[in-house]
């Protein structure tokens, strides 16, 4: 490596060390970020504060005192204020009356559907019908008859409803692949 290239490495990585701005071990950092786009300054507090609650400030010691830091840890906290005030602010959410929702009462082909073990599905807008899960889903098929429904021509496999509505490219009988329309 060439001396000019060694140098050009070392300005880099300079560069670099003096863009970073990592907390010193003494240095203090603050809650309050500049905002980059307006210089405004950002508060930052924790989701678990209750809204319009400040955060809470550690007590100071008083600065006459010897050994400040070690008698503020060795004196009992101060018991955090009641949360009483911001607790009356709050209204409490009405509870929702569950009497409103209308049970919509089931057709006599939905009974007839569900007793069948089958399911009742929307097939087309509000366009509802009977569909039944199918025991051969997946299996690998070249025909038909070897389906308990249709075989699948994309896939090669058992469809995984009965009827299958809409439009699908299946194997006949024969082999032959065709589009079928069920609406």
């Amino acid at each position: 490596m060439s001396r000019l290239s060694l140098v050009a490495v070392l300005v880099c990585a300079a560069g670099l060390l003096t863009a970073c701005q990592a907390a010193l071990p003494g240095k203090k950092t603050s809650d309050v970020t500049p905002n980059a786009v307006a210089g405004d300054p950002i508060e930052v507090t924790t989701l678990d504060a209750p809204p319009g609650a400040a955060p809470a400030a550690a007590p100071v010691p008083p600065a006459g005192e010897a050994g400040g830091t070690e008698t503020a840890a060795a004196q009992p906290a101060p018991a955090a204020p009641a949360a009483e005030p911001a607790a009356e602010a709050v209204a409490p959410a009405p509870k929702p009356d569950l009497t409103e929702t209308p049970v919509t009462p089931k057709s006599e082909m939905q009974l007839a559907c569900e007793k069948k073990k089958g399911r009742w599905v929307k097939v087309k807008g509000e366009l509802r019908a009977c569909v039944f899960q199918t025991r051969d889903s997946g299996k690998r098929c070249e025909r038909e008859s070897q389906c308990e429904s249709v075989c699948l021509a994309r896939s090669g496999t058992c469809a995984p409803l009965k009827p299958l509505y809409g439009c699908n490219e299946i194997l006949q009988d024969n082999g032959a692949r065709v589009t079928q329309c069920i609406e």
